[in-house]
């Protein structure tokens, strides 16, 4: 077994347990006296807590959810055969060998090759969980070897003992269940998850230093905040994403401020993807990244970028004669100065792509099959991919908020009012028409893939908060 397949074998058996569990009705019951955080040494880089206790409230409502999937059983008959193949049954060995949360710790040394890792867990037979280590450890062949140490009633498990020291807090030593920022992060989540994660964002801001790659200017904004921690957990009607980041950075990367979206006004009600969002601080930078090619290409400022995105912009999707029609609408404080900025791009895409670029009050950018247009409307900019699009933008007809599939997604993932922008897919019609196009480009969609598709609903995730804590959610909607 290799380092690297050994290292996807200890951290992929939370993913084969959710799997597994949910087709085995497990009946393990039980909540851990003290979590893993209190065996781990303080300023660790990252720390992820599964529930593994199958008799949770968790898991029920995640196997009500798996239900719904045809493809259920077909998934767990074939993981219980790729365990079978390593002469793992999940009843025998796995179960036994795990306790009621499975953590798994990451701690940064002086240098990248230096990060360690312990997958850490409190089983209810430690014989048992010596057992799996050693069953996995023969079905993997010659080479690196998983090991274990025992720390009281918990067990930890990494790729050397070296590892695990690094990971694990000295005695009498300061702990991660001790950090204040840690308590504060897990204190954001919800009570119940299947999953929680912390990262510490100074220690990865750090590690994205030390790696010499191009997002070395990234670490300066996580260098501004306390911490990051999300949660993953399962719902009556779907799967949340819930996260928090806190300090003065987190309006840097989450958006400073909410606002209530005038433009999901304007979007039609047949529109299966919307966008909404604010131009910052953030923007602002990533802009002037690109400056210096941009300004010698085209002669365009970052500024001026940044300009026709300040206040709020919007995009959608609805369904097209062909392909779908795509919209955005942008309010620069200065509409001509912006629609000077986007004849500078059109001037330039139209010659790296040998299209045409054709001026006048609607402006047109023909790349031979496709073509968009767009021009001023009503003191805002419209970009569109409907000819003629521009003067009919914000026409009559129902709005996406009086849709019914949005009021549905909207309810359904809790979407407040005022946010700091959000993107919503209506995935109940957005996968019919993606189907039906790659039948008329030749493919189609497998059946069974298609099956499994039907009961996702909609995507909706957005950003909110005030001050210097933002949090983040993502709802997939299942029915």
């Amino acid at each position: 077994m290799t380092a690297r397949s050994l290292r996807a074998s200890v951290l992929g058996l939370g993913g084969a347990l959710a799997l597994v569990a949910t087709g085995c009705g497990g009946s393990k019951t039980g909540a851990s006296s003290m979590s893993a955080a209190s065996l781990v040494r303080s300023g660790a880089t990252a720390f992820v807590s599964i529930d593994s206790d199958t008799g949770s409230s968790q898991w029920k409502q995640l196997d009500s959810l798996a239900q719904k999937f045809p493809g259920r059983a077909l998934a767990i008959i074939a993981l219980k055969a790729q365990l079978a193949q390593h002469g793992v049954d999940y009843d025998k060995d796995v179960k036994p060998a795990l306790g009621p949360q499975v953590d798994i710790a990451v701690v940064q040394g002086p240098a990248p090759s230096d990060t360690s890792f312990a997958v850490l867990t409190k089983p209810d037979d430690g014989g048992k969980f010596e057992a799996l280590v050693k069953k996995l450890n023969s079905s993997g062949g010659s080479g690196s070897q998983a090991v274990f140490r025992k720390v009281g009633d918990w067990y930890a498990l990494s790729e050397t003992d070296q590892m695990i020291g690094r990971v694990l807090a000295a005695k009498g030593g300061k702990t991660l269940a001790g950090d204040s920022s840690f308590k504060d992060a897990f204190g954001k989540l919800p009570g119940s998850a299947l999953v929680k994660a912390y990262v510490n964002p100074h220690q990865l801001g750090t590690l994205i230093k030390q790696s010499g790659t191009s997002y070395g200017s990234a670490a300066a904004a996580f260098d501004k905040l306390d911490f990051i921690s999300a949660a993953l957990s399962a719902e009556s009607d779907g799967i949340r994403v819930h996260g928090a980041a806190q300090g003065s950075g987190a309006g840097t990367i989450l958006g400073s401020g909410d606002y209530s979206s005038k433009l999901l006004t304007q979007a039609p009600g047949d529109a299966f993807a919307f966008l909404t969002f604010r131009g910052g601080a953030s923007l602002s930078s990533a802009f002037r990244a690109l400056g210096r090619p941009l300004t010698s290409l085209a002669g365009i400022k970052p500024d001026e970028l940044a300009a026709l995105l300040e206040n709020e912009t919007a995009l959608w999707a609805r369904p097209g004669a062909v392909i779908p029609e795509f919209t955005a609408i942008l309010q620069p404080k200065d509409v001509n100065a912006g629609l000077a900025t986007l004849d500078k791009l059109a001037r330039l895409l139209a010659r790296f792509s040998s299209g045409t670029f054709k001026p006048g009050s609607e402006r047109t950018i023909d790349f031979g099959q496709f073509a968009l247009h767009y021009g001023a409307s009503n003191g805002k900019i419209v970009i569109t991919s409907a000819a003629g699009g521009v003067g009919g933008s914000g026409g009559s007809g129902e709005k996406l908020p009086s849709s019914a599939d949005f009021k549905e997604a909207k309810s359904a993932a809790g979407l407040p009012d005022s946010t700091n922008g959000f993107v919503y897919i209506d995935l109940k019609n957005a996968i019919p028409l993606i189907e039906a196009f790659a039948g008329l480009s030749g493919s189609s969609v497998p059946p069974v893939v298609a099956d499994n598709l039907r009961p996702l609903r909609s995507l909706l995730a957005w950003s909110a908060g005030s001050g210097n804590t933002r949090t983040f959610d993502a709802f997939l909607e299942i029915k």
